[in-house]
């Protein structure tokens, strides 16, 4: 499974001759805490009445108890099983991160680093360079960050499903959400968001065994707080930001099946490239929340 999910994030460097770039007008977003912005949706803006499965606003962070099975969000690519460092990183991508928690085992107690915050209604994901006298413990890794599933708390087969989010910016970081089969199998995979350190321009890509769509670049006409949603049903996968479309492809063969949610912020990697002196550090993914609906009758 784990190297599998490292296959999925996998990027080489001629990705930039097959992305089709789409120029999207998008209106501005409401500030975070707005009653605008925190308003669950009736319809899709396609007009397909839709049904809330999903709500989280991060008034507070439910982190998912393994022992007690309470609680939504996992903080790794799945449950402890083998090397920790394939839970916490995708090496084949060569990502430089290595994701952390409070609840890791630490010698003198808790874990000293905590990359999530909630205030005020939202939920940082920050990343930072590892502390020097920790880096034996994360494998070497240079970076820290933040990832979140909802693997063991929520799938879903097709529907709506949205973040609004404010991206990072900064040469190295790369922020995503996306949806990963609940069976562990890959592919197929959803990437609702990418972000490669420039917030005014995302990424938004499908996976399969049996089709190959390229990658659809839409951009964003200011870097403050957007929404980032897909349209799944079994005819196409829709993209839209601030309920505007921006690309649509038809739906593989094999995407037929529940899939979880996923949103991070990487660092490094074969396609973001490493941080550089320009990257500010440490850096956010502030997201106001995530949602997920089912169609409607």
């Amino acid at each position: 499974m784990i190297d599998s999910l490292a296959a999925a994030w996998m990027r080489v460097s001629t990705l930039a001759a097959v992305v089709a770039i789409v120029f999207a007008t998008i209106v501005a977003a409401h500030p975070a805490g707005s009653a605008e912005a925190g308003r669950p949706l009736d319809k899709a803006p396609d007009g397909r009445k839709l049904v809330l499965t999903f709500f989280e606003d991060f008034d507070r962070f439910r982190p998912y108890d393994e022992q007690t099975h309470m609680g939504v969000w996992r903080t790794t690519f799945g449950a402890a099983r083998g090397d920790e460092i394939d839970q916490r990183t995708l090496k084949s991508n060569g990502e430089l991160q290595y994701y952390v928690d409070p609840g890791m085992p630490h010698a003198d107690g808790p874990f000293p680093i905590d990359p999530f915050r909630t205030h005020d209604g939202v939920l940082e994901i920050s990343a930072n360079r590892t502390p020097p006298e920790l880096r034996g413990r994360l494998g070497g890794y240079r970076y820290t960050s933040g990832l979140i599933t909802t693997q063991p708390s929520f799938q879903q087969q097709y529907g709506y499903f949205e973040m609004r989010a404010l991206l990072p910016k900064g040469k190295g970081l790369w922020p995503a959400f996306w949806m990963l089969p609940s069976d562990l199998s890959w592919p197929p995979e959803i990437d609702i968001l990418e972000s490669l350190g420039d917030p005014t321009r995302v990424f938004l890509t499908l996976h399969s065994t049996v089709a190959s769509p390229p990658s659809v670049e839409a951009r964003t006409p200011t870097p403050g707080f957007h929404v980032f949603a897909a349209s799944w049903d079994a005819e196409n996968v829709i993209w839209y930001i601030d309920g505007h479309e921006v690309a649509r492809q038809p739906t593989p063969k094999d995407m037929h099946r529940p899939m979880y949610l996923l949103a991070n912020l990487a660092v490094g990697g074969h396609w973001a490239g490493a941080p550089d002196s320009t990257t500010r550090l440490p850096a956010t993914l502030t997201i106001d929340y995530i949602r997920a609906y089912r169609f409607g009758s």
